[in-house]
């Protein structure tokens, strides 16, 4: 059962998702403040006290330290719970603090607002354990105190502001040095290797079965058995490498642009039935790794005639893996779900996506890191607005996000994870999975080599943790580094430089020939 054409428009859809959203964040300028601070808010109901941790906006007042402002009241929007309109919330406060929820309209609009109102405070609720960052949208100058409130720290909030009664104190939290997460960040980094090395060894492993498949010709039974788990690769080129940067780009300022609530949700449909396909492949290897008993039987189906017995299994565990994480994608462990299903889509996609020679994985990851500079870095300047970039990728005021991301909790806990978008590994992955198949386009089958694979991938794993130094000392002033940036120079550096050293860089550059591909007769080393 080869991969199906709806397989294929999910993957190229998602393909250039992630490469439109996959960078680093970083902090937009502000005129108020250039942090966020983090504040204690010590809700009284009843005479029973809660404290929660809420994000200070960088826009309107401050809290300075060692001050406490409160206690005040708590009031809810006349009608509705988003407070996006005067109408909502009224022409006067009957309380201090105005509780909102998050969405419809902008978190600046919000404040405007619940200022106008007469209200001392805003807090904004966001169900989701999102800890956004509260930005500027105008250089008006706002008084009013307004914080988010995440997770179930904001529903206690809400639940309070429904009590007569209720009132709020706040102070500046302290502040702890930051503190660079080794676990968090040693764990993504092993996610991207493991996902980059499985996708190579399974392109070889696919590789050799189509050289093996040509010289056998007799054995039909055999090629019928093993097609199940191999589909044939897609090859970019230098057009296509150039018009999938502009596509993602394209891609980008549309969902900056309308940002409504149903496109996410089309977005996260198109991964689950992308992600399904890798995870049923991944199901499938495993079931036949050992050549199970019911590896040769096969089921009747309606409509689909003869189907093998290992495929329905394969295809029923990997459909309950992405109904769960569709169910659950909102609870806090759901991360796990999301990484199994991202590994597996990766590895697939660098097992069928291929790079022709280092000519167009050159330019591929050229072209996509002068977009992550662009996107990240120039653009806010260049046309006077927030990034567009940062905007998509935390979802805007709605906070909606696109789960094209590795996730590891970090040691802080409250729902605050260390990030790796997809695009930082599927790209660099793409050349390092290149760089395997030139290893061993002149090898014996019973022999692998790892050279040029084995310096990629740890050139890669030395970009990565220069990423990681740029995000802790936050080089260039942002709260978050676009990777490629380092990690484009340091593969392709390193391929480059150890091809002229050994002299391959001619070959490699135009691409090996076909006739190379595994010959059994042949063993010649690259060294």
């Amino acid at each position: 059962m080869r991969a199906v054409p709806w397989t294929r428009f999910a993957m190229a859809i998602v393909l250039t998702t992630l490469l439109s959203s996959s960078s680093a964040l970083a902090a937009p300028e502000c005129s108020e403040r250039d942090e966020m601070k983090i504040l204690d808010v010590d809700l009284d109901v009843n005479g029973e006290h809660t404290v929660v941790p809420a994000g200070l906006a960088l826009f309107g007042g401050d809290v300075v330290v060692n001050s406490t402002l409160g206690p005040w009241s708590l009031a809810l929007p006349v009608s509705g719970e988003y407070g996006c309109s005067s109408s909502s919330i009224g022409t006067s406060m009957t309380g201090d603090v105005l509780v909102v929820e998050r969405g419809e309209c902008q978190f600046y609009e919000k404040a405007k607002l619940a200022q106008a109102a007469g209200a001392k405070g805003l807090i904004i609720v966001s169900r989701g354990e999102d800890f956004t960052t509260m930005t500027c949208a105008e250089d008006e100058k706002l008084d009013i105190v307004t914080m988010l409130v995440a997770g179930e720290t904001g529903l206690a909030i809400l639940d309070g502001a429904n009590q007569s009664g209720a009132s709020l104190t706040i102070t500046l939290a302290e502040v702890l040095p930051k503190q660079f997460d080794f676990v968090a960040s040693f764990a993504l980094l092993l996610m991207a290797v493991v996902t980059i090395s499985l996708g190579g060894v399974w392109s070889l492993k696919d590789k050799r079965h189509d050289i093996s498949s040509k010289r056998d010709d007799d054995d039909i039974d055999e090629r019928e058995e093993t097609e199940h788990d191999h589909s044939q690769g897609i090859e970019i080129n230098s057009y296509s490498a150039f018009y999938f940067v502009v596509l993602a780009s394209v891609v980008l300022l549309i969902l900056f642009y309308s940002m409504q609530h149903w496109i996410f949700v089309v977005m996260r449909g198109v991964f689950a039935l992308a992600s399904f396909e890798g995870l049923r492949v991944v199901f499938y290897s495993a079931l036949t790794y050992r050549k199970a008993r019911f590896h040769r039987s096969k089921v009747v189906l309606p409509f689909m005639g003869a189907v093998q017995t290992v495929s329905i299994l394969a295809s029923i565990g990997a459909a309950l893996v992405v109904a769960t994480w569709v169910i659950f994608e909102k609870a806090t462990w759901s991360w796990i779900l999301q990484d199994i299903l991202g590994l597996s889509f990766l590895v697939n996609v660098l097992r069928l996506v291929h790079l022709p020679n280092l000519q167009v994985g050159t330019l591929l990851l050229c072209c996509a890191m002068l977009y992550d500079i662009f996107w990240v870095y120039v653009q806010p300047h260049l046309f006077g607005q927030k990034s567009v970039m940062v905007t998509v990728a935390r979802g805007g005021e709605r906070g909606e996000r696109l789960p094209m991301l590795f996730l590891f909790p970090r040691a802080s806990g409250d729902g605050d994870f260390s990030m790796l978008g997809y695009g930082d590994v599927i790209l660099p992955g793409l050349l390092v999975v290149y760089n395997l198949l030139f290893d061993n386009r002149k090898s014996d089958i019973s022999e692998t080599k790892y050279y040029y694979f084995f310096w990629s991938l740890f050139a890669y794993a030395v970009g990565m943790v220069l990423t990681f130094f740029a995000l802790y000392f936050e080089v260039g002033g942002q709260g978050g580094q676009p990777a490629l940036t380092y990690l484009v120079p340091t593969v392709c550096g390193t391929t480059c430089f150890l091809a002229w050293k050994h002299h391959n860089l001619g070959e490699m550059w135009t691409g090996f020939s076909e006739e190379y591909s595994a010959i059994p007769s042949e063993s010649e080393s690259i060294l």
